[in-house]
């Protein structure tokens, strides 16, 4: 039983993105084998509601704070230095010194770092290092610049490019690196990249299972709705494919489900469109809907709305870009990109409930082959547990 680190730019709870959800349930998973100590950057106070949640699995708990003042000068001085702005954003002398002093009194075997925002305070420990790029962030980046007016073009450009400097920048510092995806790996500029892990996401399959309630929505799109490419996506769905849909059924309705959404995603209200901001019960708006549509024109890594959704057993329409990691077949997932091919999908499932519950049932069959949690962390128990000098910690649960 080895000792870990385990560094996360934000407190993995609660599970409103998919840092926090990949980060909650790897540790989740590593503490049926390991002791954990979580060590959670943050800019704000972590409620007892959400400290709860990960005090089961790890023998310690650390916040270290983060000043938002400190953070947008440091942000604004990675713009001189040509950091990455998300770099500069998370830097805190501060902050490293109290990484630096848990690493003195938790004399962990292994550190995991999670994301590149982590990297620099983790990168000259004498310990062995993990590297959790996640996503490759700057073919995240590229998509977006694609998409983006000039003004916005220019500055997406700059940071793709210090992002993409800094993945290549920091790999040599770590002793192992893990990513979500095959298509993930391959953008990360360096010569040694096919060294990465794959170690790809999972779903909750309790919290995300088949249930029989009535539907309240037709159509259904879920996400971290400040999130540029999901705001994207939601208006495509609400502005060019619900109204096609509508054309044959007026009454056909949206609901729009995730966290924090901006005022463009406010603006898609109508009498056919709810925005529900959070919701506690997440699952039940995937239990009460018809068809889950993600016209993702922006996609990495995996796309966890997408697993939740197929392991809810909810027939799914995406794009081609949003299934390459994902790698579900025609009899899993439709796949389409224009609203029209949007709208003709959803109109074949709306109408033909029988295909709509034989394409869940395909879906959810997917997700349990190839996506739960203990299966997907699999290979960074491997990378932990080649660790060296691995001991027993028979150290009492606590929080500091």
């Amino acid at each position: 039983m080895a000792k870990v680190l385990y560094l996360t730019p934000r407190f993995p709870h609660p599970l409103d993105k998919g840092d926090k959800l990949r980060a909650f349930h790897q540790i989740r998973v590593l503490s049926e084998h390991h002791d954990v100590c979580l060590c959670a950057l943050s800019h704000e106070p972590v409620s007892r509601e959400n400290l709860a949640a990960l005090e089961p699995y790890c023998c310690r708990i650390e916040i270290v704070p983060l000043s938002r003042a400190w953070s947008w000068f440091r942000t604004a001085v990675a713009g001189l230095l040509n950091e990455p702005f998300q770099v500069g954003y998370f830097s805190s002398p501060k902050a490293g010194k109290r990484v630096h002093e848990l690493v003195g009194e938790f004399e962990p075997d292994h550190v995991i770092a999670q994301l590149i925002r982590t990297a620099r305070y983790v990168r000259d420990l004498p310990v062995t290092r993990t590297l959790d790029y996640m996503d490759a962030f700057s073919r995240g980046l590229r998509q977006r610049e694609e998409m983006s007016s000039a003004p916005v073009r220019l500055m997406l450009g700059r940071e793709r490019r210090a992002v993409r400097n800094y993945e290549r920048a920091v790999f040599d510092e770590f002793d192992h690196h893990t990513i979500i995806s095959e298509r993930d790996r391959q953008v990360i500029d360096h010569d040694k990249r096919d060294s990465i892990r794959l170690v790809p996401n999972g779903v909750d399959l309790v919290a995300f299972a088949p249930r029989s309630e009535p539907a309240k929505a037709d159509l259904l799109f879920v996400g971290n709705m400040s999130y540029s490419p999901n705001v994207t996506a939601a208006t495509i769905l609400a502005r060019e494919i619900l109204p096609r849909v509508q054309e044959t059924r007026p009454g056909c309705r949206l609901l729009i489900a995730g966290t924090t959404p901006t005022r463009a995603v406010l603006r898609l209200r109508s009498a056919s469109v709810t925005v529900t901001g959070w919701i506690d019960d997440i699952a039940g708006c995937y239990a009460r809907s018809r068809v889950f549509v993600a016209p993702m024109m922006a996609a990495t890594g995996i796309q966890n709305k997408l697993l939740q959704a197929m392991a809810s057993g909810l027939p799914c329409v995406t794009t081609s870009l949003a299934n390459q990691a994902l790698g579900a077949g025609p009899d899993e997932v439709i796949l389409a990109q224009t609203p029209r091919e949007f709208a003709d999908a959803v109109e074949h499932l709306l109408s033909d409930p029988e295909a709509a519950r034989e394409l869940g049932r395909k879906g959810r069959e997917l997700v349990l082959r190839s996506f739960q949690w203990r299966q997907a962390t699999h290979p960074l128990l491997e990378i932990v547990d080649s660790s060296d000098g691995s001991r027993r910690s028979n150290g009492r649960k606590g929080i500091t």
